[in-house]
């Protein structure tokens, strides 16, 4: 209503002004306060499941690469991002796990620039045939996500999860990405970030990246047995390999649509959830993040179903001697 209005509107007038230069000269500096925001956001938040601290990341653990490139021009992105690319290449996943690559001078104060331009960053990684070495994720200080343009007050703390303080690409292993996903679907740590983010408030949020400054929440630190995704990714890393029990209904505190369970893979119901899945979509004109994250899920198994098959040698004809 109109209070909420005015409330968002004081809300806006309250927040801090940036502190220091928007784009510091030094790009130690940048790197520095960087990794603070990935040591309490991504790591002590848990907003990223497979993050501890600010040095290491994924599966198995490897070290986090930051770099700053300060190109303002399309093309000069382009050479620094593929020169990164060719860095993760000849690196082993212990020494470069995932990077995080600062880019402060492009597009800083404008989200939609960045995510036309992120697109035709992610758009030829199959057709260059590099879709297997790597995955994309960006994040932005005006960051939304797609259903998180229209939230206001703290609703619309779910966008921190991808709001840094400078424009970043983050480029990640796609080995590790799979394996995250078969264990922890997407969903499921979309809503945990929610929660965790709310609890917070979009203000307090904000006003943290503004200062670039998280000592509001020192003390704040999830205890990673608590929340599902988080444990789960815990003992991964402790084991290397997920527990049958986190594969499977029996054992899953969680809605059935969170996790694709061996005995509908066994069974050959894959299908029926992608069928499923176009249904709702019909009816519905979208799709839950749990439930794009079970029909990603299905729709791989399928696709490598397919490719097994493909290259399989043919049957022997039981009628040709």
């Amino acid at each position: 209503g109109f209070d909420d209005d005015e409330d968002e509107i004081n809300s806006e007038a309250a927040l801090p002004d940036i502190v220091g230069e928007a784009v510091p000269a030094n790009d130690d500096e940048m790197i520095q306060v960087t990794r603070r925001w990935v040591d309490k956001m991504m790591s002590d938040m848990g907003i990223c499941p497979f993050t501890s601290g600010p040095d290491m990341s994924g599966m198995p653990m490897g070290k986090v690469y930051y770099c700053v490139d300060r190109s303002s021009k399309v093309e000069d992105l382009y050479a620094a991002y593929w020169k990164e690319v060719v860095r993760v290449e000849q690196s082993t996943e212990k020494e470069l796990s995932t990077t995080l690559m600062i880019t402060p001078e492009f597009a800083l104060n404008n989200a939609e620039m960045f995510e036309c331009f992120s697109g035709t960053l992610t758009q030829p990684l199959q057709s260059l045939d590099v879709e297997d070495l790597l995955q994309l994720v960006f994040f932005h200080p005006q960051w939304s996500f797609r259903d998180g343009g229209d939230r206001v007050g703290d609703a619309n703390a779910a966008n921190y999860a991808r709001r840094s303080v400078w424009p970043m690409i983050n480029i990640l292993r796609t080995k590790q990405v799979r394996m995250a996903q078969r264990g922890i679907p997407t969903g499921l740590v979309y809503q945990q970030n929610e929660r965790t983010l709310s609890e917070i408030g979009s203000h307090k949020l904000e006003s943290m990246l503004r200062k670039r400054d998280w000592q509001d929440i020192a003390d704040v630190k999830i205890n990673r047995g608590d929340h599902e995704a988080l444990r789960v990714a815990k003992d991964f890393q402790q084991t290397g390999k997920f527990d049958e029990k986190d594969l499977s209904f029996e054992f899953d505190a969680t809605p059935a649509v969170n996790k694709v369970d061996r005995s509908q893979i066994d069974g050959g119901d894959m299908v029926n959830v992608v069928f499923d899945a176009l249904e709702r979509r019909l009816k519905k004109g979208k799709l839950t993040g749990v439930e794009t994250s079970a029909t990603m899920m299905a729709a791989d198994f399928l696709l490598k179903e397919l490719d097994s098959i493909a290259k399989s040698p043919p049957p022997a004809c039981p009628f040709s001697h």
